[in-house]
């Protein structure tokens, strides 16, 4: 099979080993379990997303308790318009205020209110529960400490890559 390494079995992915294929289905899996879990915590304890709840942390642990929206979108690797929406529901919530940057006409900044600094708090109690409960407390010490490196590295590589969306060839 072309793309493979001789003595490797193709799995039905091409381009993977068996090995390989396993291993992302694996982390694909887990990764998808572990958004919906916190996702549905957090949305039935909270009425926010887990999405909500890492806009409104970031926002909180600001110097200004404020951020543009564009940084926003970048930091939460959203599109700018989802993120504009999310915003808006988060406003109607009273969690969130939105106005014109002082230093750029052009910019939005959207900043935390005290209901929402208030919200945060407690959903973050939800959240780290729940990452305590589903991520870390199925892993050893040294499993964490491995996961989190690894998790690290694709991240770093992924931060690299020439061009966003532009897949590496095998």
């Amino acid at each position: 099979m072309e793309g493979m390494i001789a003595g490797r079995t193709a799995s039905d992915m091409p381009g993977l080993d068996i090995a390989e294929e396993r291993a992302w289905q694996h982390f694909l899996d887990s990764a998808l379990r572990m958004y919906a879990t916190l996702n549905r915590g957090l949305t039935d304890s909270h009425q926010l997303t887990l999405s909500d709840v890492r806009l409104l942390d970031m926002l909180a642990r600001s110097a200004t308790g404020s951020a543009r929206m564009g940084d926003l979108a970048e930091a939460l690797l959203a599109l700018p318009s989802r993120v504009t929406r999310q915003i808006r529901r988060l406003e109607k919530q009273g969690l969130v205020t939105r106005a014109a940057s002082p230093d750029d006409g052009r910019g939005v900044l959207a900043a935390i209110t005290d209901e929402g600094r208030q919200a945060v708090g407690e959903a973050m109690l939800t959240y780290c529960r729940g990452v305590r409960a589903h991520f870390l407390g199925q892993l050893s010490r040294p499993q964490m400490a491995a996961m989190g490196e690894n998790c690290r590295r694709i991240s770093t590589g992924l931060k690299q890559a020439d061009s966003p969306g532009k897949f590496g060839r095998a």
